[in-house]
């Protein structure tokens, strides 16, 4: 999967690096829906992976950068495996054909997403209420009502090296089926004359208002 250089125009889009085409034609369909998938994935990779990366470029302190780095690269990457209304889900069964440590190591990732990183319900996140005593002479028995918390730390370089992999394995699989996708598109596109494929609207987008961040996007 590559990446363009892409201006807008009255008619639609022009593709940079292409001197002989005149149109990029919109397509419609469910191969062409899977390939629209496909390059969400691959946003959604790549973000992941630069966030890794991210990680051994900024200081140990403040804190907050390495551990939103951290916790970013995960969401991510388990994203592109939940269950979406707007888009096909990764199978981690299917990426990681045949690799059972692979399947393992996905699967401590998407519960730390699932039950501490995006919901709080496993013990990586405790949070312990005390009471201070007093020696028996000191004028209050309690001195102060606490609470101690501890979260644990989940990017150690073991766990850095094994996301790493998952993702990179992702990306790879994503860019496989897109090939797959563009490959079938292309032919059925080659079929057909140029007087019917000259007459096809173009790429078209619509800018999502702020409204939009309430509504479920249409496939």
């Amino acid at each position: 999967m590559e990446h363009f250089e892409i201006t807008k125009t009255d008619e639609g889009f022009h593709i940079e690096g292409y001197p002989e085409a005149v149109k990029v034609l919109g397509i419609k369909g469910p191969e062409a829906r899977r390939l629209a998938d496909c390059t969400l994935h691959k946003c959604d990779l790549e973000f992941s992976l630069s966030c890794l990366d991210g990680i051994n470029l900024v200081p140990e302190e403040p804190y907050a950068l390495r551990e939103g780095l951290c916790r970013s690269a995960v969401i991510h990457f388990a994203k592109c495996f939940g269950s979406s209304k707007s888009r096909f889900s990764l199978d981690p069964k299917k990426v990681y054909r045949g690799d059972e440590e692979a399947l393992e190591h996905f699967e401590y990732f998407r519960s730390l997403r699932n039950k501490h990183l995006v919901h709080d319900e496993n013990s990586y996140a405790q949070a312990l209420p005390g009471a201070i005593l007093n020696k028996p002479d000191a004028p209050h028995k309690i001195e102060k009502i606490v609470c101690l918390s501890f979260i644990s730390l989940t990017l150690g370089q073991e766990a850095y090296n094994n996301l790493h992999l998952l993702v990179t394995r992702a990306l790879e699989w994503v860019a496989r089926e897109a090939d797959v996708l563009c490959d079938r598109l292309t032919t059925k596109f080659e079929a057909q004359s140029y007087d019917d494929l000259s007459k096809q609207d173009g790429i078209t987008d619509t800018k999502p208002s702020a409204s939009a961040v309430h509504k479920t996007r249409t496939p």
